[in-house]
């Protein structure tokens, strides 16, 4: 981290900021519909959130977003203590898109009916506060359960949904930057956030990534965080490098587990 602390509300703000000055930014929808017409520009950034912690905190980035003209996707999970109506309509309100952050067959241990039950209940909750037209999984790494297999019987139009991040964007002509595992180097740890495309280019730390977000050649790319890791609480954010410390011991584990099968 170069002494200095990385993954504040702060630094958040000046990411947002790079992106804003250089490159027209796309919600998944937005990209989605402008993909399909064809009218997608030379160079852009997608711009997605995974609610997956800290909703208050969803909200304060929402803000930052909305303040540097920045339209994006906020993933929300329909948990008892993560689904929080007021915040989803106020976020809404700042003008993004309201995506639903599904897990269902990580909740019903792989039973497909019981899933799509749970999905179509979760989806309307959620499509009483807002417009809801794209889905993401949860990647919920520690599951067996691999949330994306959910499509393998049903379809994105039974619902009335145009996207999903993982199922129907192509990213092998983007960079690909996410925030999974805490770090953006992340493909050592990463079970599911897992795409083909041009990668990370190996950057470490953000202000890394804003360097390179900078220079003048053109380029095509995604940019994923999580609500809950750009934190200015001194104990939240030692809370999370601990966690993740953890959680990427375990990935690793399991990763070792899955290619000696």
């Amino acid at each position: 981290m170069n002494g200095k602390k990385d993954y504040t509300r702060q630094t958040y703000a000046r990411l947002m900021r790079c992106l804003s000055l250089n490159y027209p930014t796309f919600s998944i929808a937005d990209y989605s519909l402008a993909h399909n017409r064809c009218m997608l520009p030379e160079s852009y950034f997608i711009v997605r959130h995974d609610v997956d912690g800290n909703v208050k905190n969803a909200l304060a980035m929402a803000e930052i977003d909305a303040h540097y003209g920045i339209r994006a996707t906020f993933y929300f999970r329909a948990k008892p203590l993560l689904f929080n109506p007021e915040i989803i309509k106020r976020i809404g309100a700042l003008g993004h898109e309201i995506g639903y952050h599904y897990e269902v067959l990580s909740d019903t241990g792989g039973n497909y009916e019981r899933a799509r039950i749970l999905f179509e209940a979760n989806l309307k909750m959620l499509r009483a506060l807002a417009p809801v037209c794209t889905v993401c999984m949860h990647g919920r790494s520690l599951s067996p359960h691999n949330n994306l297999d959910f499509w393998k019987k049903y379809t994105l139009e039974q619902f009335g949904l145009i996207a999903e991040p993982y199922l129907t964007i192509d990213y092998s002509d983007m960079y690909y930057f996410s925030d999974t595992s805490h770090c953006w180097n992340n493909y050592r740890y990463n079970l599911r956030d897992v795409v083909i495309s041009l990668g990370s280019r190996g950057i470490e730390t953000t202000d890394e990534l804003i360097a390179f977000l900078q220079d003048s050649e053109p380029k095509k790319g995604a940019l994923l965080t999580h609500s809950n890791f750009w934190v200015d609480s001194w104990c939240l954010w030692w809370g999370n490098r601990c966690l993740f410390f953890l959680l990427n011991q375990l990935k690793l584990y399991k990763k070792r587990r899955l290619t000696q099968k």
